[in-house]
């Protein structure tokens, strides 16, 4: 009998493979085009989402950064008025922001060496994780723990032998809270707790004379009034009382402050009668509409500026070293800490779920890349089945499984590149008008690009991704498929 002699299987190369896929998408360009809208978007909706987090989370740092710098004369005004609490002393030397003039304060007001000052930042450090775990229980099972006490109540509380066994006790028969440290952790800053205790005590004492004495240069003004002079004669004053400020710290104060008078004078002045009845008849309204709002949005215009100080200084306000540009200034200042606060209340919540997208938005992506997935999927075993000739063809002219696997696989990547770069592009562009109609001149400042750009490839690869694996049965299919029996189908 004749030997039968089966030679080496010939296998294409790559880019053959490659140009067989693509002649495949161009002759059923149609449905090519339908799987691509789908895989569109589903990666806009995604992109849209990701990139829209990414700014919220951006724009909330820089506006939680601007408001609290802004708030700098509270945070004065409350400082240089009443002693802090343990519990605010704490966070403050367990703050990740805390600078060397905080440092400093805490050593000058607390009479510590610098080796003390660490020790106690330590301590407060888990102290701040203690007590943040006690704020986070609900009133009952806190009730149940440590009964009244609240804040640093409760370490005083947990000083007593007894109390702290039954504490544990009963921390350990709460199978659902879990304590955020070992209990020998916290026994240990227990047992250094007096310690703690007695050195923020000298700190309250430090605070409470270092008031006393800023009071006595008060002079009848309010602290105010005398912040105005925070780079001058009053800042000695704070300073020399224990209280630590830098001059970068003292000249931004000063300018607050002066903001804040230049504000309230503005005002002052828009609700004397004759100027609004002025600002009514250039207007043409009523003098009864006439709001703050209105005369702040007006005052944005130079020529409307230059009016209104003219106004201003007709009855005898003390503007004669303003300018229009002043007035402008102030106007642009408001309106950016009202954008800052609008920004605020926007970001509210923002973070959680999967990338930091939240936790509903991670559902609904969840369950729009499964809808693209099914969409893929019935769109390539359409494809195979129209194609029961031509795979019947290429395996009768010796194509494996493997190739025909191959060339359905590369058709779906194909797809889903397009269709992610088309949706990526399509929700990016879709998130930032949307982004730039919430925060205007706000975006500008706080665009993460670098962030965008990751989160755009990774959308792109996820497209890919997404198409490949939901190709693999219909590829299956086709690759499985016996040549005689597709030939017989009409």
């Amino acid at each position: 009998m004749k030997p039968i002699d089966v030679q080496p299987q010939p296998l294409l190369g790559f880019a053959r493979t490659l140009r067989i896929a693509l002649s495949g998408v161009k002759y059923r360009l149609f449905r090519a085009a339908v799987t691509v809208a789908v895989i569109t978007v589903a990666m806009a909706f995604l992109m849209n989402i990701l990139a829209e987090s990414l700014i919220k989370r951006t724009v909330a740092d820089t506006a939680r950064d601007q408001i609290a710098g802004m708030r700098r004369i509270d945070r004065w005004i409350a400082r240089l008025s009443i002693p802090q609490t343990p519990g605010e002393i704490i966070q403050q030397a367990a703050s990740a922001d805390l600078d060397d003039d905080g440092r400093d304060n805490l050593r000058a007001l607390g009479q510590m060496a610098d080796d003390e000052v660490d020790d106690m930042i330590t301590a407060c450090v888990d102290a701040a994780v203690y007590l943040d775990f006690f704020d986070n229980l609900d009133y009952g099972r806190r009730r149940v723990l440590v009964g009244r006490a609240e804040g640093t109540m409760i370490f005083d509380r947990l000083q007593d032998a007894a109390f702290r066994d039954a504490f544990f006790q009963r921390l350990n028969d709460m199978k659902t809270v879990r304590f955020v440290t070992e209990p020998d952790r916290f026994t240990t800053f227990l047992e250094g707790w007096p310690g703690l205790r007695a050195r923020i005590d000298r700190i309250r004492s430090g605070q409470t004379l270092a008031i006393q004495m800023i009071q006595g240069h008060l002079d009848g003004r309010s602290l105010m009034e005398a912040l105005r002079e925070a780079d001058g004669a009053f800042g000695a004053v704070i300073r020399d009382s224990g209280f630590s400020m830098s001059d970068a710290e003292a000249a931004l104060l000063t300018e607050q402050v002066g903001q804040v008078a230049d504000n309230a004078l503005i005002e002052e002045a828009m609700n004397r009668a004759e100027i609004r009845q002025a600002i009514a008849a250039r207007r043409d309204i009523l003098p009864g509409d006439v709001t703050p709002a209105l005369v702040w949005d007006m005052l944005k215009s130079d020529d409307h500026a230059a009016w209104y100080l003219g106004l201003m200084n007709q009855h005898g306000y003390p503007v004669a070293n303003w300018s229009p540009d002043t007035i402008n200034d102030l106007a642009d200042a408001r309106a950016h800490a009202f954008l800052l606060k609008q920004a605020e209340r926007a970001t509210t919540g923002t973070g959680g779920g999967l990338m930091g997208i939240g936790e509903r938005m991670t559902w609904l992506a969840l369950v729009s890349m499964l809808v693209c997935a099914v969409g893929i999927a019935n769109a390539m075993l359409m494809s195979v089945t129209e194609r029961f000739r031509e795979i019947a063809t290429l395996k009768c002219l010796g194509a494996l499984d493997g190739f025909i696997m191959t060339v359905f696989l590369i058709e779906a990547s194909i797809l889903g590149l397009v269709g992610g770069i088309v949706g990526t592009l399509l929700g990016l562009l879709i998130a930032l008008l949307r982004m730039l109609g919430i925060f205007r001149g706000l975006l500008l400042q706080a665009v993460p690009l670098p962030e965008l750009l990751a989160a755009s490839v990774l959308s792109i690869a996820i497209g890919i991704v997404l198409a490949a694996i939901s190709a693999v049965y219909p590829s299956l299919r086709a690759a499985r498929l016996a040549p005689m029996e597709a030939m017989r189908i009409e």
